[in-house]
């Protein structure tokens, strides 16, 4: 089996799933129009704040719930167990299953940026972060999916146990749009550092350093974490 087969046989079933359409392809959507809607009748929270809970709600989605479920229903049907045991390495099998997520990502990124950009009264003053938070957090959250899905026995479980991981991305958001400006103790919370990331393209002169170290640290806290407790096959 190629990379390529794994990742076309991923997204078909990820698409050929009503529930999984309406909740890692629609839901993001929506919910991020709505907030932008809210933001701009409300006159608070537009342009860099609106793009940084946008960026958070399909993080929580897509590549994190999203991706949790799938693991779980995969491993329940063996089939982690057989792309375990096939040619491609571990890493490869893992950027499979995660691909079809990180691309739902990009391309719902990407519209809810660009209606932020043309909805708000100044344009990003730099894009660059934008991209970076996204890529940034897309990893960030596939590790928290991984290490959720270790502790959820069954797919139907999955809507429980992404909770605490939905929060950390989501209310880790809104905390920091309730603060005074982040500091180190609140980027331990993985929604801070890739909201401070997305704000970042609407502030120029916001360092955006401090952040990617955060995101690195907790990527890399998440990873180690998942390849100690992800299970390939059904607990007997």
């Amino acid at each position: 089996m190629t990379w390529l087969i794994l990742v076309r046989a991923e997204l078909l079933l990820l698409l050929r799933s009503p529930l999984a359409v309406v909740n890692a392809v629609l839901s993001p959507l929506l919910f991020g129009v709505g907030w932008l809607w809210l933001a701009e009748s409300t006159g608070r929270g537009a342009g860099g704040d609106a793009a940084a809970i946008q960026l958070l709600l399909l993080l929580g989605f897509a590549p994190f719930a999203g991706a949790t479920t799938a693991l779980a229903a995969r491993r329940s049907d063996l089939v982690l167990k057989r792309l375990r045991t096939c040619a491609l390495p571990g890493a490869a099998v893992v950027a499979g299953l995660m691909a079809p997520f990180a691309l739902l990502a990009v391309v719902q990124s990407a519209v809810l940026f660009g209606l932020t950009a043309a909805a708000g009264d100044a344009p990003p003053a730099r894009w660059w972060p934008l991209v970076v938070a996204v890529a940034a957090g897309v990893p960030l959250a596939g590790a928290l999916a991984f290490a959720t899905a270790a502790g959820t026995p069954a797919p139907e479980l999955a809507q429980l146990t992404t909770v605490p991981g939905f929060l950390a991305l989501f209310g880790g958001g809104m905390w920091l749009l309730d603060a005074a400006g982040p500091t180190w103790p609140m980027r331990l919370a993985p929604g801070v550092p890739v909201a401070e990331l997305a704000r970042a393209a609407w502030s120029p002169a916001a360092p955006v350093w401090p952040a990617l170290t955060a995101v690195a640290v907790l990527t890399a806290a998440a990873v180690g974490f998942a390849d100690l407790v992800f299970r390939w096959e059904p607990r007997r």
